[in-house]
């Protein structure tokens, strides 16, 4: 996610052209003035100019890793051939370092026209914003942008390979299970597994290791998330309301969720380390992954780190109190 780089194949583009083509030079034997044809006989030592044409277009299509195949083959016949020397040199160094994805960038984007274009590079930018945004916000902002901008794309354009790769990344950040396996499950079906880029080995490692290449073991992780992200202790405002008699009163303290088989249960201590007997719920967990509580209004916010809870509690023979929960989890 770097700014993309278009240095290796200007650098490439020169080594195949630095020295004449066939066709431009004039035969040894030839008089004064006339022109070698397409057909002329390579000078000794090069490869013919139609194959080295092959290994340009190999290039420009984006295909650097046939094109160091090729080249390697080619300097098994020409080993003096400078152009195909600093080819190799070229292509080996950028298919061995992190600027691969920069390559695969820039040869996605020339596959892709108008619109296309604009959108394939605005999804790189959201993606760029995301890595160097300075808060946790900022960045949790731009990647679920660049999530939802990129489903649509990657529906239209299946085949956009650092796309899938930008998703499974930003899922596992996320803590998306589903959308990580996904990906993962596309770049495998392009045989990334037998890659030797190491940040996509990395990549598959990371989604791997939670699981989340199994399309049921990443479908139990997205059930489990919907509910683990509330477990722990947050701190806690409380304040009640008796509806009979009219009273007030308000506290400070912690509240812990433990899960307890099915359930979700949720207990207060007051701020003199007493846990509360009347001022708790408990929440049971469905089968989807939701939790199901009792009549309350719960107000999560979207980065599971704040919460309100509005419930009552019985007070006495036919009174009842409506508490309210303000919660702030570290």
């Amino acid at each position: 996610m770097r700014k993309l780089s278009t240095s290796f194949l200007f650098g490439f583009v020169l080594a195949l052209i630095c020295l004449p083509r066939l066709h431009a030079q004039t035969g040894p034997g030839a008089p004064a003035g006339s022109k070698a044809t397409a057909t002329d006989a390579a000078p000794a030592g090069q490869a013919p100019d139609d194959v080295m044409k092959k290994l340009s277009d190999l290039v420009h299509a984006g295909k650097y890793a046939e094109a160091q195949q090729l080249t390697a083959g080619l300097l098994l016949a020409y080993p003096e051939d400078q152009r195909l020397i600093k080819a190799k040199v070229l292509l080996d160094k950028s298919l061995a370092s992190s600027n691969t994805a920069d390559l695969a960038a820039s040869a996605d984007a020339r596959q892709l026209t108008g619109m296309d274009k604009v959108e394939y590079n605005t999804l790189i930018e959201l993606a760029r914003e995301a890595q160097q945004g300075t808060g946790l916000e900022q960045q949790r902002a731009s990647l679920n942008q660049f999530m939802d901008k990129s489903r649509s794309f990657l529906q239209k354009h299946p085949d956009q390979i650092l796309l899938w790769q930008l998703r499974a990344a930003s899922a596992i950040s996320l803590n998306d299970p589903m959308a990580a396996c996904e990906a993962g499950q596309k770049l495998i079906a392009t045989g990334a597994a037998d890659s030797n880029d190491p940040n996509m080995q990395r990549l598959l490692a990371q989604l791997n290791s939670k699981g989340w290449l199994d399309k049921h073991e990443a479908g139990d992780a997205a059930k489990r998330a919907k509910w683990e992200w509330i477990l722990g202790t947050w701190t806690i405002h409380y304040t009640w309301f008796d509806e009979r008699g009219g009273g007030t009163g308000s506290g400070i303290g912690t509240e812990d969720f433990t899960k307890s088989g099915d359930s979700i249960e949720g207990y207060l201590t007051d701020s003199n380390g007493v846990r509360a007997q009347r001022f708790n719920i408990s929440g049971l967990i469905l089968d989807s992954g939701e939790v199901r509580w009792p009549p309350v209004s719960f107000e999560p916010s979207d980065n599971d780190k704040t919460l309100k809870i509005v419930f009552t509690v019985p007070n006495g023979k036919k009174g009842k109190q409506t508490v309210t929960w303000l919660l702030h989890k570290e």
